[in-house]
Parts: C-alpha cells; sequence; structure tokens
C-alpha cells in the first residue's frame, strides 16, 4: 500500500513539474488606470483607488450618462459629446462618420468632438482629467487658443479676443483698440488721444519712442537727434537740451523755460517764450488764456482796465498809453519806449537837463521859467515908465 502511494506521489510531481507557468500581461488599458479593460468595470473611467479596486472611481454610479446619448459614461468612449446614431459605430458613444460617405459631422482626429467644437480639429484629446471637453491632447501646460490668434490661452491677456497684429504690443494677445466709450483713439495707433502727442497721426512703432503716439523717424545716419527728443537737430533750434511737449510750442526742439541759456537765444523774463518773439521781454506772460503767444502779462479782454498800446502795461499806470515801452532795462514800468545810450547814459541832446524821449523839443534848450518871468516884469515895469511919461 505504502509502495502505491509513494508511487502516486512521484506521478504528481512530474505532472507538476511539466507545466510551464507564464505571467499574465494586459493586452489594452485604455484609461490607464493600471487595470486592464478585460477586467476593468470603467475600462474609459480611471481607478482612483479608493474602495474596491474594479477599474471605476469611488463615486461612479453605473447608470450615469453624462452627455444623454444613451450609452452609459462607464462604456461610453466619448463621455461628453453624444452619439450621432447614424448606423456607424453607434455603440462606442461618439459622432462619428461613415468612412466613404461623407455624411455626418466631421471628426477629423476621431476624438470624439467634431471639428467645429474641437480647439485642436487634427489632434486628438488625451483624456487625462485635465479640460477634457476641448479636444486637444493637453497636459497641465495647455495650448488651448481659445481666439485662434496664435497664442496661448495661459499667456493670452484677452483668451476670447483675437490679437490685432499691427506691430504694437502684439505678444499680449488683444486687440490693440478695444471697443469702449471711454477710450477715444482717433487715429487709431492703439494710442488713447489723452496721452497721445499726436491724436490725428497714427503712430510708426519703429522701436523709437513708440509710445508718443506720433510717426516720428527711427535712428539711422541721416536722421541725427543729439538730445532725443524726436526733433532732428537740423530743425532743433536748441539740439541739445530735448523739447519739454507740453502742448506750447513743441516743435522748436526747445524747453519752454531756458532760465540758464545764455547762447544765441535768450527768454529774460523766464516765461517760455524766447525775446526774439517775446513782446515783453522782460516781463513774463501770464497765462490766462488772453494771448498766451505773445510774451507779456496782458489783461483778460473783459477786464476794465485797457492798455491801449499792448504793451502790457495798464493805461491806469502807462505815460505812454499810446506808444508801446521798449523794454531795454530803462525804466520799463513807465509803459514809454526809452532808450540809452551804449555808456549806459540817457541821451540828452541839447543839454538842457531833460532826456530826450521825455523832451518835446530835444534839439532846443528848455528856457527857464524863471528868466520868462523876470523878462515879462521888466518889460511891464518899462511900459508904465513909458505911459508916464507921455501924461
Amino acid at each position: 500500500m505504502k509502495k502505491i502511494h509513494l508511487g502516486f506521489l512521484f506521478l504528481l510531481l512530474a505532472t507538476l513539474t511539466s507545466i510551464t507557468i507564464s505571467p499574465a500581461f494586459a493586452t489594452n488599458d485604455s484609461d490607464r488606470d493600471g487595470v486592464p479593460d478585460e477586467i476593468d468595470g470603467c475600462p474609459n473611467l480611471q481607478e482612483d483607488n479608493e474602495g474596491a479596486i474594479d477599474g471605476c472611481p469611488s463615486n461612479f454610479v453605473p447608470w450615469y450618462d453624462e452627455d444623454f446619448d444613451g450609452i452609459q459614461d462607464d462604456i461610453d468612449q466619448c463621455p461628453n459629446v453624444r452619439e450621432n446614431y447614424n448606423k456607424f459605430q453607434d455603440t462606442d458613444g461618439c459622432p462619428d462618420s461613415p468612412p466613404g460617405t461623407g455624411s455626418g459631422i466631421p471628426d477629423s482626429d476621431s476624438d470624439g468632438f467634431v471639428d467645429v467644437v474641437d480647439l485642436c480639429p487634427t489632434q486628438p484629446e488625451t483624456f487625462n482629467g485635465y479640460q477634457d471637453t476641448d479636444g486637444c491632447p493637453d497636459n497641465f501646460t495647455s495650448t488651448i487658443d481659445s481666439d485662434r490668434d496664435g497664442i496661448v490661452n495661459h499667456l493670452d491677456s484677452c483668451p476670447l479676443n483675437a490679437e490685432i497684429y499691427n506691430k504694437f504690443q502684439d505678444t499680449d494677445g488683444c486687440p490693440d483698440n478695444v471697443v469702449d466709450s471711454s477710450f477715444v483713439d482717433t487715429d487709431n495707433d492703439g494710442i488713447e488721444d489723452k496721452i497721445d502727442f499726436c491724436p490725428t497721426q497714427p503712430e510708426i512703432f519703429n522701436g523709437y519712442r513708440d509710445t508718443d503716439g506720433c510717426p516720428d523717424v527711427a535712428l539711422d545716419t541721416i536722421f541725427v537727434d543729439t538730445d532725443g527728443d524726436g526733433i532732428a537737430d537740423k530743425f532743433d533750434t536748441c539740439p541739445n537740451q530735448p523739447e519739454t511737449f507740453n502742448r506750447y510750442a513743441d516743435y522748436d526742439g526747445c524747453p519752454d523755460s531756458l532760465p540758464s541759456f545764455s547762447g544765441r537765444l535768450n527768454d529774460s523774463d523766464s516765461d517760455g517764450v524766447l525775446d526774439a518773439d517775446d513782446a515783453c521781454p522782460l516781463v513774463p506772460e501770464r497765462y490766462n488764456g488772453f494771448q498766451d503767444e505773445d510774451g507779456c502779462p496782458d489783461i483778460p479782454p473783459y477786464s476794465t482796465d485797457i492798455d491801449s498800446d499792448q504793451d502790457g502795461i495798464p493805461n491806469s499806470i502807462d505815460q505812454c498809453p499810446a506808444v508801446k515801452e521798449t523794454y531795454n532795462k530803462f525804466q520799463d514800468t513807465d509803459g514809454c519806449p526809452d532808450f540809452v545810450n551804449s555808456n549806459g547814459e540817457t541821451p540828452d541832446s541839447d543839454k538842457d537837463g531833460i532826456s530826450d524821449y521825455a523832451d518835446l523839443c530835444p534839439t532846443q534848450r528848455e528856457t527857464s521859467m524863471v528868466i520868462k518871468t523876470q523878462t515879462v516884469v521888466l518889460i511891464l515895469y518899462l511900459q508904465l515908465i513909458v505911459m508916464e511919461m507921455e501924461f
């Protein structure tokens, strides 16, 4: 009996050793959750490894159908897009087109998103739980470009408004001129009128002063602008001093106030109007909206004080109200057009002690009133003597 048992054990051992044991490999795992499709209860939905490992997420509801196409999400290859039921692959849950028929809705990349709603119609969606409804093979660095302007959404400041490529801020993804009642841009150069120095002339975006709104000339060998104010030296009255651009004489190339300037241009009263153009070079302009370009501290037209000769000195204090003051640093407040000699003295041609500018007879000496009075008294006295002699 023992021999029979022993022989049986040898036979069983030989049988077992002849069996080849091979490891099992999954042939397919559509949702890449580590559970082979053949035992995955939800081959298109990833296992979240919570609770039972059946291939379905823990919150899975077997009868849930997100796109309401009658195919449950666990077997729907396009759970977010409805099946179109055209008798071609009607059980996959995707709105496909029969090959060769040209009918149905095109889905070029066969990812279940028809081309008209697929942001990447030639690249299939990856269905990785990140933006799975856009139709793009995205990852956490998405390449979605909603406005199709060539700038992906995560880099696009205006993802729903396409960029206008006009060489002005072309990398921000925004159209340069936003339709807004508060945004006025007359020349359509993308620079609002209130900060545009040339609101009716579009900026030339050439990398040189592109924010001032003016069509300036690019720096080259012909264009020389020493002070960098955008005005070429050959047109710039002050080539070494930049223009201040305050809408007052902005085209001469000079700052409006040059108190320390001692060259060929002078502005003695520092009012921004050069002496050559200043009717009152020693009295600063009073910028009151009335004749502000003449350089004189004039009086508005609504004032009761009149300045007939328009020399900046009102008639009430002007000793020569009909003749302009000369402003030569000699009695410039009296309102009279006086002058001085090269030696700084006031001329007196007839040497009568009265300067020529105030002398009604500058070439004839004044006769003293005392002499005239004595002469008259002497004549009257002689006449009385003659009359007495006659009586």
